[in-house]
């Protein structure tokens, strides 16, 4: 009998503890030592009776063969971020369209499963833009005046889902990407190469990406 990670499950490695996502309870867990160990060997290939009766009876896994469509998609290690270029002048039209994406991204966290921002063509760029490179500079100026007019504090997932959208109808491709640290800690942020469209790199740097939409 084949055994995969549960779907709804992502998960990051810290030393001797494991970070998991519950994209469908909509909460984080923690991992450590022994319980740490048994999913390890999970991974390893090496688990036992008792790691697998342990693992499933918490639905950490779930029969089944792995299904790579289920991983999180890979980014490259950010190496710049706001403050790191020139910041260009917000446009007033710009600006608009990001205070109503965050209302907008705000209600439908309210009213919508988490889980539905990881379903198959969520907030994909249906064309591409011809000056991407301008179009992402101008949405960027853009979310950083709306940070005067709309809530700024713990809202970095509200905010990163609404630029993603906003970046998408530009035809602009950029990952939301949500990371977890040691003592615990999350963070959303928006990335579009190695660069953070949302946050100033030192911000970011301690945290591990579990999911990348």
């Amino acid at each position: 009998m084949n055994y995969r990670l549960s779907p709804h499950l992502r998960y990051c490695l810290f030393g001797a503890a494991s970070i998991f996502l519950d994209t469908d309870r909509e909460r984080y867990f923690l991992l450590q030592d022994r319980a740490d160990a048994r999913f390890r060997r999970f991974l390893e290939q090496s688990a036992d009776a008792a790691d697998f009766h342990w693992l499933i009876a918490r639905n950490i896994i779930a029969e089944g063969r792995d299904d790579p469509t289920m991983h999180s998609r890979k980014v490259p290690a950010p190496t710049s971020g706001l403050g790191n270029q020139p910041p260009l002048s917000a446009d007033v039209v710009f600006t608009i369209r990001a205070i109503a994406a965050q209302i907008s991204a705000r209600r439908m966290l309210r009213r919508r499963p988490f889980a539905e921002i990881l379903k198959p063509g969520w907030s994909v760029a249906q064309s591409v833009a011809q000056d991407q490179e301008h179009q992402v500079s101008r949405v960027t100026a853009a979310f950083q005046q709306a940070r005067h007019f709309v809530p700024a504090k713990d809202q970095c997932l509200v905010r990163s889902i609404a630029m993603k959208q906003v970046l998408a109808s530009q035809g602009c491709h950029a990952n939301l990407v949500i990371g977890v640290a040691l003592p615990f800690s999350a963070h959303a942020w928006v990335q579009s190469g190695d660069t953070i469209l949302t946050d100033p790199l030192e911000l970011v740097e301690p945290y591990t990406p579990i999911l990348v939409v």
